[in-house]
């Protein structure tokens, strides 16, 4: 029986690697892609959910582009060396000199393999997760090697057949879950750098990473 149970281990275990291994495979021939998003806030303890939606861009190594469009305009902008948070209704911009944040690739951000910086092994133990698949993928437990403080794990759901990624869920240390749902995805050639570029707004207010407020440059 012991050998038969660590027959099945080790089938399982090739199996993840074969999978994780396809996912890194799609993303190192890539060169860069667009999609529509749906990021989903959910606070446990408050049981409170806030939902937002737009489109995202990325081109390796390291440029990305969230542009969401409801319910309110905003957008950021990592250029893989500096990061903005544009929100026009509060007529400020958040600058950012070093990549901070899961979204901001900062080291050990889930999403450093889609903008080609980092490989899925680099940061990440995985398991097969207990989790239900939502987009009819299969869902995959990372757990970081490093401490985060954006996360503590994250759940991924992939196209097994293909490698895509269909969704991510960061869980905090107190179960709160961000999740990122990619729709309609799209590959992209030769992305134009200027979508990654950010020009201050004339009379917008720039609050630097040391909270110091600027007049819009």
């Amino acid at each position: 029986m012991l050998s038969i149970i660590i027959a099945l281990i080790s089938v399982q275990n090739l199996e993840l690697q074969t999978i994780v291994d396809r996912v890194q495979s799609y993303y190192d021939n890539l060169e860069g892609f667009e999609a529509n998003f749906i990021q989903r806030y959910e606070h446990r303890l408050l049981n409170k959910v806030i939902e937002e939606k737009g489109r995202v861009i990325v081109k390796k190594p390291g440029r990305f582009r969230w542009e969401y469009t409801a319910p309110e305009q905003k957008l950021f902008i990592t250029d893989s060396n500096r990061s903005y948070f544009y929100i026009p209704k509060e007529n400020q911009v958040f600058v950012s000199h070093k990549l901070q944040g899961a979204m901001g690739m900062s080291k050990g951000s889930p999403f450093e393999v889609f903008a080609g910086t980092a490989q899925m092994t680099d940061s990440f133990t995985f398991f097969a997760s207990t989790q239900s698949p939502a987009l009819g993928g299969m869902v995959l437990d990372l757990i970081p090697t490093t401490n985060q403080e954006e996360f503590d794990k994250v759940e991924m759901e992939i196209d097994p057949k293909t490698g895509t990624l269909l969704r991510i869920v960061l869980v905090d240390f107190s179960r709160n879950r961000t999740e990122f749902r990619f729709q309609n995805i799209r590959k992209k050639l030769n992305l134009a750098e200027a979508l990654f570029h950010f020009t201050v707004p004339s009379g917008v207010d720039v609050i630097l990473q040391s909270d110091t407020v600027q007049n819009g440059q």
